[in-house]
């Protein structure tokens, strides 16, 4: 499991190549989020290159487009994600 940094698919086949008999796949979180919001399938030998895999159960997102729509797949944006356990809000910081 790799975090923290996005797993380029150049890394992943090498790692492959190191290490045969292993699965490699990869998550994404927040420190907003509690840790994690995706995570790449246990059940593949390998996750789809350049995915960070699915949401967890409970976790929703969309991206929202500078003029405030919502965007589609390959649509560049900000992601916006909801879960039972994000933060509420910054310390000592109201309009965060």
């Amino acid at each position: 499991m790799v975090g923290a940094a996005p797993l380029s698919g150049e890394l992943t086949k090498q790692l492959v190549t190191i290490i045969p008999t292993t699965n490699i796949f990869q998550g994404y979180g927040l420190t907003e989020t509690a840790t994690t919001v995706t995570v790449g399938s246990l059940y593949q030998k390998v996750s789809t290159l350049g995915s960070a895999g699915r949401l967890i159960p409970g976790v929703s997102a969309k991206i929202l487009k500078p003029d405030g729509t919502y965007g589609g797949f390959g649509e560049q944006g900000e992601l916006v994600v909801k879960s039972p356990s994000n933060a509420l809000r910054y310390s000592n910081n109201a309009e965060a």
